[in-house]
């Protein structure tokens, strides 16, 4: 069964949005757009501003200041009742008194839909998430996995222009979890639904968005692609949230246009390449511990290192080392699995080495730097038009 119309997902835009508590500022000024048929994360820690964000685009916390606009149109100062958007919590927020049906049926009831069209679209998005058998049962009798989907068909039942969601997968089991995600892209792409879903979990974040805004203190440090943020992040505060990565104070001694020599604080020397030379004076560094190869004799790289395995943890597919050097840097390191369990142990001596482009250098006082991106004009533009 087809859902009722074809439209698409609307285009969001948040126009120096500010959320004052009190003395304590919330969101800072926040301003970005999302298009139409995107699927943008909010991603952050604790205090970062994410939730009381998604929170302002729902209507359940008004803004000091600022405006939200869905699909042109300005909502601030409208009910969530009448905002036209659908909202997933990480709990569910299930009736546990009505069956899955009653549940899927409450917003549609709430607008006083005639019985029949309630039917009509109660079955759609039950078989939309797979659940076409399970109205009658209530949620106590489903799985996690199977409580959330309804939670999803009672936010999509209604065809709302944006979705939301607050941590939608926090509750679920790994395994359960990864499986959910696939399911939600899916649902994504083939409504061509415009979602705005606020996370603190980086895999996630990564797995099922088109774009990542990346919050700091309230305000947007980095908004991109996946692989923009990974792997050309703008801030050290990014580079070491999003993904793990080795932090290392320098200063540089001397370079040029496209390269530079730096000298950490306990004297290990590198070469980096500067995008931009940050010049003279103290930086900060950044190296991704996948890009710390081990090299074997007669290797060379950019840069080389005698260094002593101080720990290895098995991780499944990779193994992740913690390295010291001779000048007492410690370094973490990630190799894929040897098969038959070979390769580097703890306490044996290595050589180690990275190439000059795996070095990010920033400079020591580096700020929060608020990424104005457009939007991609598809949906998944940018990887690889998923």
């Amino acid at each position: 069964m087809a859902p009722a119309s074809g439209s698409r997902g609307a285009p969001v835009r948040l126009a120096g949005l500010r959320k004052d508590f009190g003395s304590s500022v919330a969101v800072d000024d926040l301003s970005l757009e999302v298009g139409a048929g995107e699927f943008l994360t909010l991603l952050g820690p604790s205090g970062s501003g994410k939730t009381t964000t998604l929170l302002m685009i729902a209507g359940f916390v008004a803004p000091t200041r600022g405006e939200v606009y869905v699909g042109g149109k300005p909502i601030t100062r409208k009910p969530p009742h009448e905002r036209d958007i659908g909202i997933v919590f990480q709990h569910y927020a299930l009736f546990p008194h009505l069956k899955v049906f009653g549940n899927v049926a409450f917003p549609l009831q709430m607008r006083k839909q005639p019985a029949a069209r309630i039917a009509e679209r109660v079955a759609w998005a039950l078989d939309l998430v797979r659940l076409g058998d399970m109205g009658g049962r209530y949620p106590h009798q489903l799985s996690g996995g199977q409580q959330q989907r309804v939670a999803l068909a009672r936010a999509l039942v209604f065809e709302p222009s944006l979705l939301l969601m607050d941590e939608p997968l926090g509750a679920l089991d790994r395994r359960l979890r990864e499986t959910m995600q696939g399911e939600l892209k899916r649902l994504q792409r083939s409504l061509d639904l415009t979602v705005i879903c606020v996370t603190h979990d980086q895999e996630e974040a990564l797995t099922l968005s088109d774009r990542i805004a990346v919050m700091n203190h309230g305000r947007v440090e980095q908004l991109g692609t996946p692989e923009e943020l990974y792997e050309r992040p703008l801030t050290p505060f990014v580079a070491q949230f999003l993904g793990e990565s080795n932090a290392l104070a320098a200063s540089v001694l001397h370079g040029g246009a496209d390269r530079v020599v730096v000298r950490t604080a306990r004297g290990l020397e590198m070469v980096a390449a500067a995008v931009a030379p940050p010049g003279d004076g103290e930086v900060r560094l950044s190296i991704r511990p996948e890009r710390v190869d081990f090299l074997q004799p007669g290797e060379s790289c950019d840069n080389m290192v005698d260094a002593v395995i101080d720990e290895a943890v098995y991780l499944g597919d990779a193994v992740r080392y913690l390295l010291r050097t001779p000048t007492g840097e410690m370094l973490i390191a990630k190799a894929r699995s040897a098969v038959g369990g070979g390769g580097p142990r703890m306490g044996d001596a290595v050589r180690i080495g990275w190439s000059a482009d795996a070095v990010m250098v920033y400079p020591a006082t580096a700020a929060s730097i608020a990424s104005g991106l457009p939007p991609p004009t598809k949906a998944g533009e940018g990887r690889g038009g998923g």
